[in-house]
């Protein structure tokens, strides 16, 4: 891939496109995430780059600060990534749990136990 950034500003725009992602998680702007995610991928090829090019790791020790900002990042944001996807999947379930208890309708025996019916619906019309 062609070096289009010098490595300081690769690392600088990955930070801020890390932070952007970290602001869109918290805000719930779940939308933007694959455009975030693209962009990631592109800086994260050109920053791989960079470090392939390197004739040796002197050279990488001034930037390490920075790179650690980053790996810092990215850890905070796969754990908001990870609570984002438990928070689907919690919202997802209680909407199941929703819809069944609908379609749960129940009433009750002359003892007073719950009895419960499939495919009951529930009305408002008088009977006696």
């Amino acid at each position: 891939m062609k070096q289009t950034l010098p490595l300081d500003e690769t690392i600088l725009q990955l930070a801020k496109i890390l932070e952007y992602e970290k602001e869109q998680l918290l805000s719930g702007g779940y939308s933007q995430l694959t455009k975030i995610s693209n962009a990631k991928i592109y800086h994260l090829k050109l920053l791989d780059a960079h470090i392939s090019s390197l004739n040796n790791n002197a050279a990488l020790t001034q930037f390490t600060a920075d790179i650690n900002r980053v790996k810092k990042l990215a850890s905070e944001n796969e754990t908001l990534l990870q609570s984002a996807k438990y928070g689907v999947t919690a919202a997802q379930a209680r909407i199941v749990s929703i819809r069944n208890a609908e379609s749960m309708v129940g009433t009750y025996t002359q003892d007073g136990d719950k009895l419960r019916t499939q495919d009951a619906a529930v009305t408002r019309r008088k009977i006696a």
